[in-house]
């Protein structure tokens, strides 16, 4: 009897290996070849999934974008507006391992999707996806009267999400890297400045 072959599973299985070879030794070293050897496959049976380095890359951005959102939407959401978009960030901020290896692969794949126009494309759609659900959320909180007078929630949207990124990056880096408390104390304090 044939073997019966998972094939989205063993996609997850390279986007994965794409994922470890990103954080460990960055993104310029996740080429079909290295991402083969990481997944212990040969370089042909790779291909027979992602016949160019792009598909595979792509598609390892697009399910890390998907395990995120998926998270975001198991979100106890009747705590409140200002609750919720704390709980937003707190999944987006790099506060355990597997946020802090989402964060790593999707901020490596952002100079990659300026140049390379399928990547492109799906880091735009992700992004506009995440912008809008914040922005939703502001929204809401504004027809609720719960903003600060002055609060644009297109504007305020970015700007959260824009401080989390930042908060990402410099989370990993240098000698005063931040830690995890001082990235939620810094989201609580845009949030103060947004909510009433």
């Amino acid at each position: 009897m044939p073997k019966v072959v998972d094939h989205e599973e063993r996609r997850r299985e390279l986007a994965e290996a794409v994922w470890r070879i990103v954080r460990r030794d960055g993104i310029d070293h996740a080429s079909v070849r290295a991402v083969a050897a990481e997944s212990g496959w040969s370089s042909g049976s790779l291909r027979h999934y992602f016949p160019t380095q792009d598909a595979l890359l792509g598609f390892a951005m697009e399910l890390a974008y998907r395990r995120f959102l998926a998270r975001l939407e198991k979100i106890d959401r009747s705590g409140g507006n200002r609750q919720l978009l704390r709980a937003f960030a707190h999944e987006m901020l790099a506060l355990d391992e597997e946020r802090r290896v989402e964060a790593a692969v999707l901020l490596s794949f952002l100079p990659r999707a300026m140049v390379e126009p399928s990547l492109h494309e799906l880091e735009r759609y992700g992004t506009r996806e995440l912008y809008s659900g914040v922005e939703r959320v502001l929204v809401a909180a504004r027809e609720a009267g719960e903003l600060r007078d002055g609060v644009v929630p297109v504007k305020a949207a970015r700007r959260l999400i824009v401080l989390i990124d930042g908060l990402n990056i410099h989370h990993g880096l240098g000698p005063h890297e931040l830690t995890g408390a001082e990235m939620v104390e810094a989201v609580d304090e845009q949030l103060d400045a947004f909510f009433a």
